[in-house]
Order: C-alpha cells, then sequence, then structure tokens
C-alpha cells in the first residue's frame, strides 16, 4: 500500500473512532445489532467468521461497528433461513440477488434431525451436544428449535431415546439461559413458568427464544400451585407473565384468568388442554391474557405482543 493510501486510511480509521466516541448513532456495537434484529452476538459473530456474510467496520482498537445497512443485511438473512435454506447457502443467493419465490428449502435439516435421531437412539451424550453447539451457534434459537429440535422429537416419538436426548439438550439450554441472563440483566424482564418438571423443557426453549430477542427472563419452571404464581411476579420484579398449563389446571380454567387478569400486565399462557377449556368457556383472549394451545406459536405471538 502507498504512503498517500496508508494516509487515508488513517485518517478514515481517526474520523470513525471519532464517531465512536462522539456516540454517534450511524454505527452502533454488536450488542445493538443484536437488540436490532433479535438475532443474539454469538450468531452474528459466528455468520462472520465462519460464512462471511457480514462485514463489520472496526475501532482502532478492533472493536466491531455496525450500522443500518447491516440491520438490513441480517434481516435479509433472517428471511432465507426462515424459508428453511442453510445459513451456508445464503450469502451466494444474496450475492447474486435472489428472491424468495420457488426457494427450495435445504436438506441439510432433514440431515441433522436424521443425525440427532440417531445420537439419540444410540445414547450418546457427547455427539449430541457437539450437534447443539454446532446448530444453535448458527440459527436463532426459535430457527434451531423450530427446524431441528422439534421435528427430531416427533421422529423419535415416545420412550427412553427421546427422554435421553430432551436430558441432553435441556441442560444445554439452561447453561445457554444462565449465560446470556448475565449479559441482559437491564432487559425488561418475563416470568416463565409452570406448575410441573415435565414442562421444563419447554421454559427453556422459550427462554432461548426470549433472550434472542432482548427481553431478559426469569425461568421456574416447577411452582408447587398456582397461587405461587403471584408472590413469584413480585419477587423476581417481572413485567409480564408465560406460563405453561396443562391437565391439572383445565377445570379452573376461568378462574386461572381471573386471577391473571388482576396481575395487569402481558401474560400467555400455553397448553393444548387448558386452551380447550377456555375456548370453551369464551376466555381465550380476554385483557392482557391470551391462551395459546401451541407452543411455538403462543411464545413468537407472545414475544410480538411485547415488542408493540
Amino acid at each position: 500500500m502507498s504512503q498517500s493510501n496508508q494516509d487515508a486510511q488513517t485518517k478514515k480509521q481517526e474520523s470513525l473512532d471519532e464517531l465512536v466516541q462522539l456516540g454517534s448513532s450511524e454505527y452502533f456495537p454488536i450488542r445493538e445489532l443484536s437488540l436490532r434484529t433479535g438475532v443474539n452476538s454469538v450468531t452474528l459473530r459466528a455468520w462472520e467468521r465462519r460464512y462471511g456474510l457480514l462485514k463489520p467496520k472496526r475501532t482502532g482498537k478492533g472493536h466491531r461497528l455496525y450500522d443500518q445497512g447491516d440491520v438490513q443485511r441480517v434481516e435479509a438473512i433472517l428471511r432465507w433461513i426462515q424459508q428453511g435454506v442453510a445459513v451456508s447457502k445464503v450469502r451466494a443467493l444474496l450475492e447474486k440477488g435472489a428472491t424468495l419465490d420457488g426457494v427450495v428449502p435445504s436438506n441439510e435439516w432433514l440431515e441433522w434431525q436424521e443425525s440427532l435421531v440417531k445420537a439419540a437412539r444410540a445414547f450418546q451424550e457427547d455427539k449430541i451436544e457437539q450437534m447443539y453447539q454446532q446448530i444453535f451457534s448458527q440459527y436463532p434459537a426459535e430457527i434451531a428449535i423450530r427446524d431441528w429440535l422439534l421435528p427430531s422429537f416427533e421422529l423419535l416419538g415416545k420412550g427412553a431415546a427421546l427422554v435421553f436426548c430432551e436430558s441432553v439438550v435441556l441442560s444445554c439450554l439452561i447453561a445457554r439461559v444462565s449465560n446470556f441472563k448475565t449479559q441482559q440483566k437491564s432487559a425488561t424482564k418475563v416470568l416463565i413458568t409452570g406448575l410441573a418438571s415435565q414442562r421444563s423443557f419447554w421454559c427453556f426453549m422459550a427462554a432461548a427464544i426470549l433472550l434472542d430477542k432482548g427481553l431478559s427472563c426469569c425461568v421456574v419452571p416447577n411452582a408447587q400451585h398456582s397461587n405461587d404464581w403471584s408472590s413469584l411476579i413480585e419477587g423476581v420484579k417481572a413485567h409480564s407473565v408465560l406460563v405453561f398449563c396443562e391437565n391439572e389446571l383445565v377445570n379452573k380454567a376461568e378462574e386461572l384468568i381471573d386471577q391473571m387478569q388482576q396481575w395487569q400486565m402481558p401474560v400467555a399462557v400455553i397448553g393444548a388442554s387448558f386452551w380447550l377449556a377456555a375456548h370453551n368457556a369464551d376466555v381465550t383472549d380476554l385483557g392482557e391474557v391470551k391462551v395459546y394451545s401451541e407452543a411455538l406459536g403462543g411464545v413468537i405471538d407472545f414475544i410480538d405482543r411485547l415488542a408493540k
């Protein structure tokens, strides 16, 4: 590089650093990009390092900086992977200006599902953990759960292999939630709870999705009684509640929804049998309390409600 080019590059870098020091809204750090797009920082870095999908600017100290163009780039990436395209294929599609019309979902998801089923049936804990780390670092939790975990569990059916697989993945999700919580202590807090340990898995999957969206979560999946929920809300200073309800609460659906209305905050209640009871009583959507029959759809709609 010639001296004049070096001088120009140095001047450009100094101008960039000055903008950052002045708090310019034109450039922002990776945590801000994460908040604006709902993609966690680990995944954003993976997209940059492994696939060259992002090319952030750098401060003199090497810190990543992004602008509105990067926000639009991430949103474009998300549109592709939401359609089932593997992240490894997205860069080529973006570069040639391809459209979503006629997109063919990637077979990689089917291969990953088959690999998880095989590892679960062979009780290979290390293999399951390795796959989890790979996929959850490359994709937002919502997509990893929708396109990998849930279809794989359906393929496994009932039995020891499913129980084993869920146990291994649950440990990974708990570690993920614990790690992300330290990064989002000041964010709006959501209490995620249920009445039985069998709902622990969905409580932590929901937390992983919410944390990606910049929402702080407190997960208490094993409350002993529904009356404990009000004390938990006050104790953890929750601003909204996501609660998993099933068979044992069906006969108390109207009473519980009335109790939840008194919390005066957004509440999502998830459970197929509970939704049916609430539907029969015409109380599935009452004030700030909304009841959902399907878990993933309920979590996503709840996030949309909180964003409004």
